[in-house]
């Protein structure tokens, strides 16, 4: 089974996504490929946001969330990737989970 991790900061806003143990010929995994691809494009080139990913056999983006100004926009597309992964979740259960990740969260 592959999984998506959706990766969100202390405030709750997503900063990125980890896929791994997804086959390429399979749908969850063409699915996950193409969208996490759509959104990196959109990001870079239409928002100009950077971001670091790769699309190989463990796939991620990580996305630069310094700019105040873009907060919303950035949180649209981050969402809209987010819901597409649960609904092919949603599709095929047997073939690949999403869940909820922490990332950059200390305790004191």
């Amino acid at each position: 089974m592959g999984e998506v991790l959706v990766q969100r900061d202390e405030a709750n806003r997503i900063v990125g996504f980890v896929a791994r143990g997804l086959s390429p010929e399979m749908l969850p995994g063409i699915g996950v490929f193409q969208l996490l691809r759509a959104g990196s494009a959109a990001l870079t080139e239409y928002l100009h946001v950077p971001t670091d990913s790769s699309l190989s056999e463990e796939m991620y983006i990580a996305v630069d969330r310094s700019d105040p100004h873009l907060a919303r926009e950035v949180d649209a597309v981050l969402e809209m990737l987010a819901i597409g992964f649960r609904l092919l979740e949603r599709d095929c259960p047997d073939d690949l989970m999403v869940r909820d990740a922490a990332v950059g969260v200390e305790v004191v």
